[in-house]
């Protein structure tokens, strides 16, 4: 698998980082560790987890799962040194057991009003903690997982740069921002002398959102952060949700999926039926033309996560490495709507 630049900071990274959401709650111990075993076969080194994965699969979890699973696979592999290893603070739930209700569902409305955020206390907490189920001594990447308006910044920011400065993370990074929230981030840290953003990890996919859109905590990259990024790409835009769900294949699941009525829109029917018939030209799913456009994305460049609950589904995806497009077909992909 290629290796891509991480903004400016020098280090090289897979072109598809692996993510780990479901891994040991709705994907168990076992074939998570064989698709932990595959990426790494395929030449990837980029992990992303985050300290809340994934409380939301059942009553019986609380967060630790994920990085349990992620850590003991690299414990066991020997596998620490290979891994570019991300991890994430501010949403984990301090009583995931208060947000379920009656009928066994998650209650996401109630949800933030349980999140740790990011004040430096729990900053400091929490990476104690992923520390400790990562089986490691420091998190290459550490995200701030969503925004807190409640904090100010310059102490969230001076936490992050003192876990930078003792050697617990080496670079952070943000995730569910607004353009203006990571700029005004960024400008605190640079004038400051402290450890700047370095990436921000954001939905974005071929489809694009409605305006006025509204995703809860979570944001879709778009046109001023995309715009922003272009302008500074010492930032990395790594796409969590690259294929929403698997849309792109199944009329089925995107009339389940739970965003559809946000991506539903005469622009993305047009954006799928230019999609469908490359798709078909080049012999491959639309679902593995989506994440060939978006390695191919020149500016800015796109990092997107892979998500995978099978072997044969992370075998369809990583086929998409081997797909070629040219800048003629990467226009017609990006007019299209």
């Amino acid at each position: 698998m290629q290796r891509v630049n991480l903004g400016n900071t020098g280090e090289q990274v897979s072109a598809l980082c692996l993510g780990s959401m479901w891994m040991g709650t709705a994907t168990d111990k076992a074939v998570s560790w064989s698709l932990l075993d595959r990426f790494r076969q395929a030449g990837g080194n980029f992990i992303d987890t985050a300290n809340c994965y994934a409380w939301w699969a059942g009553p019986q979890f609380n967060g630790d799962e994920s990085e349990n699973v992620v850590g003991e696979w690299m414990q066991a592999r020997g596998a620490r040194e290979e891994v570019f290893l991300a991890t994430k603070v501010g949403a984990r739930p301090r009583h995931p057991q208060r947000l379920w209700d009656r009928d066994g569902n998650a209650d996401w409305e109630r949800a933030p009003s349980e999140f740790e955020y990011l004040s430096p206390a729990a900053i400091r907490s929490a990476i104690e903690g992923s520390l400790r189920r990562l089986h490691t001594e420091t998190i290459d990447l550490y995200y701030v997982h969503i925004d807190d308006r409640s904090t100010p910044q310059e102490e969230t920011l001076y936490a992050l740069d003192c876990l930078v400065q003792e050697g617990k993370a080496r670079y952070v990074a943000c995730s569910n921002l607004r353009t203006w929230r990571l700029e005004r981030a960024r400008g605190i840290s640079v004038a400051r002398g402290w450890a700047p953003f370095v990436a921000i990890q954001q939905e974005y996919s071929y489809f694009r959102p409605r305006p006025g859109a509204d995703f809860g905590v979570d944001l879709h990259a778009d046109d001023e952060l995309l715009d922003y990024l272009r302008a500074n790409p010492e930032v990395a835009l790594v796409a969590y949700s690259p294929l929403l769900k698997g849309i792109y294949d199944d009329p089925e699941k995107r009339e389940r999926f739970y965003n559809w009525h946000w991506f539903n829109t005469a622009d993305n029917l047009a954006r799928l039926e230019t999609l469908s018939v490359m798709a078909r030209q080049l012999g491959v799913s639309n679902n593995q033309l989506v994440l060939a456009w978006l390695l191919h994305h020149p500016r800015p460049q796109v990092i997107p996560i892979l998500g995978a609950s099978s072997l044969a589904q992370m075998e369809h995806n990583l086929e998409a490495l081997s797909i070629r497009l040219d800048p003629g077909q990467m226009e017609t992909l990006d007019r299209a709507g």
